[in-house]
């Protein structure tokens, strides 16, 4: 039975996806929409499979199975079911915006993505694959609306894009699991699509809702990418009024808020907004020693201690896996995969007729988005398998330039 309904709903899909407008106007041909929907699906389908044959107990099963337990209390108790995801059961209430352990607001990025599988188990009965294919039919949109983006400012560089956006293998494998990753990746597509054609088109209400949505989601279910979206999308705001010197805005407004944190943590000891990462660092060290453990400094909530850690966080964010490290399954393979990219940046960095485009103002937005991300990454995680899933979805923001650079016109 589970199968028929994979294959039906599989097939309204394929005849769907490529008819919906937004995905229409994305200039892919049928033929390419279908094809990448289809390796995203199956993707979904490979993690699911992987996931119970190497690591059982993982988190994409068990969230799958939660969300089953959420449907069935939907379906005995509509009141209880849209009312639970505001109630806290802790002592301390609604505080602890950006704790990861006993917080309302921690449990509530797992709730939402709950809500949305018991909504899909309405037609899937809970089973994981079929949840997974519908998971991916909503995915699939945020690959599209960042590939919209970087076509518009890389022309005739299609497939380089469609690579970047798609098809990076670790990228590829972690947005297409029910996890909050896809959840992630789709609503930083929609924000850049947004925010982007807000810059260069007529600003709509539309637009502005997508950007406030997305940035909410993005909020709720991973708080920190939110606020590094923040001076990046200034900056970017910054550009697209006086479009001149890209560069230099975007260096000054994180200058300046590098100056302002020091200076507000001189001036009012008790404000130490560095303490986001410090506490979600503190979380991860807390959670029992996994099998790709990493040696990690604490860190305090203080600029000295984050520069003084900085090598660390490089080599955390940016080097791992290396090709040495062993332990965990597929480490390798992710390792080769960033060892390519490293290799591109060098190529890149060193052709000087292949520069000029990074300095187009969302292109820094993307690399200065993408730098920030995987340097927090660095600092808060300290074991290479959840570096490797936390940093791929955004390798697009850093990659996609790379080979856009990289490659000659289509």
């Amino acid at each position: 039975m589970y199968y028929l309904l994979f294959t039906f709903y599989l097939a309204i899909a394929v005849y769907l996806i490529p008819r919906i407008p937004f995905i229409k106007k994305s200039g892919l041909s049928p033929a390419v929409i279908v094809s990448l929907l289809l390796i995203k699906i199956f993707a979904g389908l490979a993690v699911g499979w992987m996931s119970q044959k190497f690591y059982p107990g993982n988190d994409y099963w068990a969230i799958n199975k939660d969300g089953l337990e959420e449907y069935k209390i939907m379906m005995s108790d509509p009141v209880e079911f849209l009312t639970n995801i505001f109630k806290s059961p802790y002592e301390n209430g609604y505080t602890g915006f950006f704790n990861s352990i006993g917080s309302y607001w921690n449990d509530l990025r797992y709730n939402i993505i709950l809500k949305m599988i018991a909504f899909c188990d309405i037609f899937s009965r809970g089973n994981y694959y079929i949840n997974s294919l519908f998971f991916n039919f909503f995915g699939f949109f945020g690959p599209v609306a960042l590939f919209r983006v970087f076509d518009d400012i890389y022309k005739n560089r299609k497939w380089a894009i469609i690579i970047g956006c798609f098809l990076l293998p670790s990228l590829l494998y972690y947005s297409s699991g029910i996890h909050k990753d896809l959840v992630i990746f789709t609503m930083l597509g929609f924000f850049c699509y947004a925010l982007y054609f807000s810059s260069i088109q007529k600003s709509s209400i539309k637009r502005l809702l997508v950007i406030l949505v997305s940035f909410m989601v993005i909020l709720l279910v991973r708080n920190f990418v939110a606020i590094a979206l923040i001076p990046a999308s200034i900056a970017f705001i910054v550009c697209s009024k006086r479009r001149n010197r890209p560069f230099l805005v975007f260096a000054s407004v994180y200058a300046c808020l590098i100056l302002a944190m020091f200076l507000l943590q001189v001036l009012i000891p008790s404000f130490q907004p560095l303490k986001i990462i410090t506490q979600k660092q503190n979380d991860f060290l807390n959670l029992p020693t996994a099998a790709t453990q990493l040696t990690a400094n604490v860190l305090e909530p203080n600029l000295m201690s984050f520069v003084q850690n900085l090598p660390q966080a490089v080599d955390h964010g940016f080097l791992r896996p290396h090709l040495w490290d062993t332990k965990g399954n597929f480490i390798l393979a992710f390792a080769l995969e960033l060892l390519f990219y490293e290799l591109l940046f060098i190529v890149v960095l060193f052709k000087s007729r292949f520069r000029q485009p990074s300095f187009h103002s969302f292109i820094l937005f993307a690399i200065f988005f993408g730098i920030s991300m995987l340097l927090i990454t660095g600092f808060i995680i300290p074991n290479t398998g959840s570096i490797v899933r936390y940093k791929s979805i955004y390798l697009p923001f850093l990659v996609t330039p790379l080979l856009c650079a990289f490659t000659r016109k289509n």
